[in-house]
């Protein structure tokens, strides 16, 4: 997700639930709306303070989308479900890692993690640089890596001119330029990564650089944007340096896109973020045989031993100690962290692998897109092309796969439904008939001037749905887990014998823009586990974000201390948990 239109993803207005109509004429005016939102306002406010909820809500019968919709966000998510849609990412999956197991579950560990993806590993690579002698059990539900980061869109991704001034307005200029920093960043960083894991990681990956795209087909949607991009540009000219806006024409004539009325483009990049993340969980497997990695072992209870200061966590396969437990479960999260319901929570989003038509020019290498519309966007990225040679020696280039996703803003109730929804074993089929017919109409339909391009019979070979960990107040929430989130006790602030901060930890809440948080915030996650403190005193000569020609290198995270770049608004605590609450994100959703 990509802005404050974006990132919430409000809906066209043909889609509001039927609890917001007036009841007299059966229209969805604009009184009726805003009458209803406050009274929702109010009603998600109490609910979440309340203690006994029960007959808080109409009988079943009697609920309305939005009091349903308020029910799912303070519910447990549960466990990630078995059979879920088949991705394109996953085919096949690592035939190391598929079905890792130990014949017999460790009994103890020095760190326990609980969720495997792009954040555990990020965590676990950072981690054992730093103090290799951990024994470390990671626990998965499913697959390793089979969860969000094996069902995302690949992007590596950030609008930053769409995020600045709601973060702007929150936090204040020099704030929100640092946050933005933080997500910028994570291109230089994560393809600095592939690079020092080697060939193979570069390879199976597929990282690449790309002019990432915000293509809009409407004026008035495009005019809004540009005036937020002059403002972002404007007030930060070193961010926005290598960031610029074309025009109709050049558009359609850069993208092939003749419905285009102009784009935004900057720095962005494209990879294959399971191959990614099973790349570097190998090579740590093989590099240290005190990680041990249990897929299929989900995590059904934890329980804390005041007299040891240790955790036992629960798994259908034993029972595992420990006295420092992280949470890295995302849209899960909630389900063994009470404290976060209507703090993080699922959302089902939807992606397809599409055949690209018979001579469109693979383009995967150059670009990637954002489709901006009214209401809500999609995205797409293109894989490699590839040389097919034939029997008489020639050979034919052929345009690698669509990576295309979005569609949230088609689906039923302004998307209410998808809110709370922990479900990635179906499809939602207005979603599926948005993405299965969206790209003819982006590219043109029949053949393009030159009669060598056709979008008859676009081919759908994958289609599947992943949960989203969608945080109430757009930010992330990394660090120790207090008491009034786990419900359960803790131990004082203290290290083991190995140096490992005693507790329990999370990173989760990513909103949909993990490829562009998550990292980051796995790597600032070791370092708090290990001792370091976030403690805010940024300093003013922030490290840049790239290098341009003439400049030394940027410095790498590892290189730096969490206050030179980790913002500490993505840190826990009691302030941040009084104050986020669903209302915020409901009330972008719907437009307000």
């Amino acid at each position: 997700m990509k802005s404050s239109r974006s990132q919430w993803g409000a809906t066209e207005t043909h889609g509001l639930p039927y609890c917001i109509q007036n009841p007299a004429t059966n229209r969805r005016d604009p009184m009726t709306i805003i009458s209803s939102f406050m009274g929702l306002y109010d009603k998600i406010k109490k609910y979440s303070t309340v203690g006994d909820r029960s007959g808080f809500f109409p009988v079943e019968s009697n609920r309305t989308v939005l009091d349903n919709t308020v029910i799912r966000l303070h519910k447990s998510p549960g466990l990630p479900l078995p059979n879920p849609t088949k991705s394109f990412w996953l085919l096949p999956e690592s035939p190391l890692l598929s079905n890792i197991q130990s014949q017999k579950l460790p009994e103890s560990a020095d760190v326990i993690v609980i969720g495997s993806g792009i954040t555990s590993t990020g965590f676990l690579r950072e981690l054992y640089r730093l103090n290799p002698d951990l024994n470390v059990v990671l626990l998965e539900a499913r697959g390793p890596c089979t969860g969000a980061t094996g069902r995302n869109g690949g992007h590596i991704k950030e609008g930053p001119y769409e995020e600045y001034p709601r973060l702007k307005s929150i936090y204040g200029n020099e704030t929100a330029a640092r946050i933005l920093r933080f997500r910028l960043r994570h291109l230089e960083e994560l393809k600095a990564v592939a690079k020092e894991e080697g060939e193979d990681c570069l390879r199976e990956s597929e990282v690449r650089e790309v002019t990432g795209t915000d293509v809009f087909f409407d004026h008035e949607v495009m005019n809004e944007g540009v005036s937020k991009f002059q403002e972002w540009k404007r007030e930060n000219p070193e961010m926005g340096r290598e960031w610029g806006f074309w025009d109709q024409e050049t558009t359609r004539k850069r993208l092939n896109i003749p419905t285009a009325t102009g784009a935004i483009y900057g720095p962005a990049g494209a990879l294959w973020p399971y191959r990614f993340c099973t790349s570097v969980l190998t090579r740590l497997v093989s590099s240290h045989p005190n990680l041990k990695i249990e897929s299929y072992t989900p995590v059904e209870d934890i329980s804390f031993d005041s007299s040891t200061s240790t955790y036992t966590v629960s798994t259908p396969r034993g029972k595992i100690t420990s006295k420092t437990v992280i949470h890295t479960t995302n849209g899960w999260a909630s389900h063994l962290l009470p404290g976060l319901r209507g703090k993080v929570f699922a959302f089902q989003g939807q992606m397809s692998a599409q055949e690209a038509p018979e001579g469109l020019p693979g383009m995967g290498e150059q670009y990637s897109w954002s489709f901006i519309h009214k209401k809500g966007f999609d995205y797409l990225t293109q894989r490699a092309s590839t040389s097919v040679t034939h029997p008489d020696g020639t050979a034919t280039q052929i345009a690698g796969e669509m990576m295309f996703g979005g569609a949230w803003a088609s689906t039923e109730n302004m998307g209410m439904d998808v809110c709370g929804l922990a479900d990635d074993t179906k499809l939602n089929y207005l979603a599926a008939a948005h993405l299965s017919g969206l790209l003819p109409y982006v590219f043109g339909s029949g053949d393009d001037s030159n009669g060598t391009r056709s979008w008859n019979g676009v081919k759908v070979k994958n289609m599947w749905t992943g949960i989203l960990g969608m945080s109430a107040d757009g930010l992330p929430w990394v660090g120790r887990v207090p008491t009034k989130v786990s419900t359960r006790n803790q131990p004082k602030k203290g290290k083991t014998e190995k140096g490992v901060e005693m507790g329990e930890w999370c990173a989760v809440g990513f909103s949909g823009e993990g490829m562009v948080n998550c990292w980051g915030s796995a790597t600032a996650l070791a370092r708090m586990v290990l001792g370091e403190e976030v403690n805010g005193n940024v300093r003013n000569n922030e490290a840049r974000i790239r290098a341009v020609k003439g400049e030394e290198a940027v410095k790498g995270w590892k290189d730096e201390k969490l206050e030179e770049w980790f913002p500490k608004e993505f840190v826990i605590e009691d302030s941040r948990i009084a104050k986020a609450n669903p209302l915020d994100l409901v009330g972008a959703l719907m437009g307000f």
